[in-house]
C-alpha cells in the first residue's frame, strides 16, 4: 500500500513513467536543471516523508495493540513492563493523584465485584454519607492507560522520518537501541538519508536570491534531482522488511532495562 500510493504520486507528478520506471536524470546535472526540477523534487520528498512517518507510526500502533492481545502471557507482561519503565513517572502521578485502588493482579470479574460490594456498603449506610470509593487500577486498566500515553506521548510528539524518530517509538515498546540497529543496518542509513533531504526540502527556500546567512549552504547547493529524491525514497521502500522482521520476533521485545529508560516521562 505504501508503494502503490508513492508510486501513484511519483506519476502525477513525473517522476516515474506510466510503467513505474524512474525517469533518468540527463547526462548532466547543473544549476539549471535542478531549478528546473526544484519543485517537484521538493513537493515528493516532502509528501512521501509524510507517507513514510504515517506508515511507521500506525504499524508501531498496530504492534502494540497486537502484542496487549496475544494469546501468549510473556509478550503481553514484556510489553506491559516495558511502557510501564517508560511512563513510571505518568504512573506514579497517576496513582499519587488519582484514587486509584492498585490492584495489577485483579481480574476484571474481581474488578467488577469490588466495585459492586462497595456501591452496596455505600448504599446500605447513612444518607448523609459522602464516601466515595476508588476504582480499580488492575492489568487490563493500566494497559488502556499506557496505551494513550503512548499514543499521545510518544506517537503524538513524533514529527519526522529519521532513524532516530523510529527509535524513539521503538525503545518505549521494548526493543533495545541496540537492538534496532543491528536488526535494520540498511534501514537507519537509509531513514537517515531521506530525513537530510526531506529536511532540506520543507525548511529552505526554492531559490538561492537574497539567502541571508553566509554561513549557510545556499539552499540550491543541497537541492535533489528526480533521480536522487526517488533513490532515497526506494532505499527506505526496499528496506522497510527489516523493520517487519523486528517486529514480527516477540523474542525481540524487553531490552535492557537502561536502554528502555531513555527519555522516560
Amino acid at each position: 500500500m505504501l508503494r502503490e500510493t508513492l508510486e501513484t504520486v511519483a506519476r502525477q507528478l513525473g517522476i516515474v513513467g506510466v510503467d513505474g520506471q524512474a525517469r533518468p536524470d540527463p547526462e548532466t546535472i547543473d544549476d539549471d536543471y535542478l531549478k528546473s526540477v526544484s519543485t517537484t523534487s521538493r513537493a515528493f520528498l516532502v509528501l512521501c516523508s509524510s507517507e513514510l512517518e504515517e506508515f511507521t507510526e500506525a504499524r508501531c500502533l498496530d504492534f502494540l495493540s497486537s502484542s496487549l492481545d496475544a494469546s501468549g502471557p510473556q509478550l503481553q507482561h514484556n510489553s506491559l513492563h516495558s511502557l510501564s519503565i517508560h511512563f513510571r513517572r505518568n504512573i506514579g502521578n497517576l496513582i499519587d493523584s488519582g484514587g486509584w485502588f492498585v490492584d495489577f493482579y485483579a481480574t476484571d470479574g474481581q474488578a467488577r465485584r469490588f466495585t459492586q460490594e462497595q456501591k452496596k456498603k455505600k448504599k446500605g449506610g447513612s444518607s448523609d454519607d459522602k464516601t466515595t470509593y476508588p476504582p480499580i487500577l488492575n492489568r487490563k486498566t493500566l494497559a488502556a492507560k499506557l496505551c494513550h500515553m503512548y499514543r499521545e506521548e510518544v506517537v503524538g510528539t513524533s514529527h519526522g522520518i529519521s532513524d532516530q524518530d523510529l527509535i524513539g517509538l521503538l525503545v518505549p515498546l521494548g526493543f533495545s537501541r541496540h537492538l534496532i540497529e543491528e536488526e535494520c543496518p540498511t534501514l537507519l542509513p537509509a531513514l537517515q538519508t531521506l530525513a537530510k533531504a526531506r529536511g532540506e526540502a520543507a525548511h529552505r527556500a526554492a531559490h538561492g536570491s537574497g539567502w541571508p546567512f553566509k554561513a549557510l549552504h545556499p539552499p540550491l547547493q543541497e537541492q535533489m534531482s528526480l533521480g536522487d529524491a526517488w533513490d532515497r525514497w526506494e532505499a527506505v521502500l526496499n528496506s522497510l522488511h527489516e523493520l517487519e522482521d523486528l517486529l514480527e520476533k516477540p523474542e525481540n521485545i524487553g531490552g535492557e532495562s537502561a536502554e528502555m529508560t531513555e527519555g522516560a516521562e
